[in-house]
């Protein structure tokens, strides 16, 4: 895998300056099922809450029994009594997890598929972020396995930020209270990609972070990136990209910012979530879909495959959803 990459931005200043997006973050959903898991979730969702003065709005899911053995008969009781555990421990939970109940400013408990209620609740609610622990398992219910946040991260209204349990334990000192300085940013240079931009320069704004901005040549392109004619050799895209980067990071970002540009080769998803971890990424910035210049190669699925396996929080933006961020102040 080839890798280059270069600095852009004003030595030594910092990131502070008139232009770009603000943030505006205010209620932040966080679906729990009360395993361990799912009260690192809380706590990580707390350390962001506390950076942006927002508060959180707990929202536990009773599922449907998945197993038909249970028997229609005994299907209301079971609810029942789930619903009743729910009512008893979710006023309880900040405390459990040890922190300051007044960042919570709801709770609620919903009947359903998990990720159908999820999407519901941050509509009705008009979240502004979903924090999701990625594979909680145990306590009531198994409340968010990987396919489920998948769903969740393709049918949100607003930005999700995901963080897989087993990286809980293992995220870098800033990421663990919940402030990012180093941002990785995926692109290839397509509108679609830059939805995830004003993100990143609000982030970095605020953190005082370095963005590193990722473009990775795929080893394989389908064969209609080109239309069916002549398929685009890697090495030439890695070349073109490395000639486009700095011209896109002149033309897109703030030049105050502190910016890597580096360019890479390899399957988009495994390359993505290897400069996360080489970079010492604190969070990954990266929108559903990419659309290229010539054909689309960045799909969906990357997105999805960077959500299941990178090691550090993920903050996955769509294109057309509710907004964290503001334009900036005149």
């Amino acid at each position: 895998m080839n890798n280059q990459s270069a600095n852009f931005g004003p030595e030594g200043k910092g990131i502070g300056s008139p232009r770009g997006p603000e943030i505006a973050l205010n209620d932040i959903l966080v679906p729990v099922d009360f395993s361990p898991a799912s009260v690192h979730g809380v706590q990580f969702a707390a350390a962001v809450a506390r950076a942006f003065h927002a508060g959180l709005h707990l929202l536990h899911v009773v599922e449907p029994p998945s197993l038909p053995e249970w028997g229609y008969a005994h299907l209301a009781v079971r609810e029942a009594r789930l619903h009743q555990a729910a009512t008893e421990r979710l006023p309880k939970l900040a405390v459990e997890c040890g922190i300051d109940p007044a960042l919570v400013r709801s709770t609620k408990i919903r009947h359903g598929d998990s990720e159908t209620e999820i999407c519901d609740e941050a509509a009705a609610a008009r979240s502004d972020l979903i924090v999701l622990a990625s594979h909680g398992l145990g306590g009531l219910k198994h409340l968010v396995g990987a396919s489920s946040t998948l769903r969740v991260v393709r049918h949100a209204p607003c930005p999700v930020l995901t963080v897989r349990d087993r990286a809980l334990g293992e995220l870098p000192g800033p990421a663990a209270h919940g402030e990012f300085k180093r941002l990785l940013v995926p692109t290839d240079f397509s509108p679609a990609s830059k939805k995830a931009l004003p993100y990143a320069v609000a982030l970095a704004r605020k953190y005082e972070a370095q963005l590193t901005l990722l473009f990775v040549a795929p080893q394989h392109l389908p064969v209609d990136v080109s239309g069916g004619t002549t398929i685009l050799d890697e090495s030439d895209l890695a070349d073109k990209a490395r000639e486009m980067l700095p011209r896109f990071r002149a033309a897109e970002l703030d030049p105050h910012l502190r910016v890597e540009c580096v360019v890479t080769s390899g399957s988009p998803a495994v390359a993505i979530t290897e400069a996360a971890r080489n970079h010492g990424a604190d969070l990954i910035v990266i929108s559903t879909h990419g659309h290229a210049g010539l054909r689309r190669f960045m799909l969906g699925s990357v997105t999805e495959d960077v959500v299941r396996h990178a090691v550090c929080p993920v903050l996955v933006v769509r294109e057309r959803e509710h907004e964290f961020i503001a334009p900036p102040k005149a």
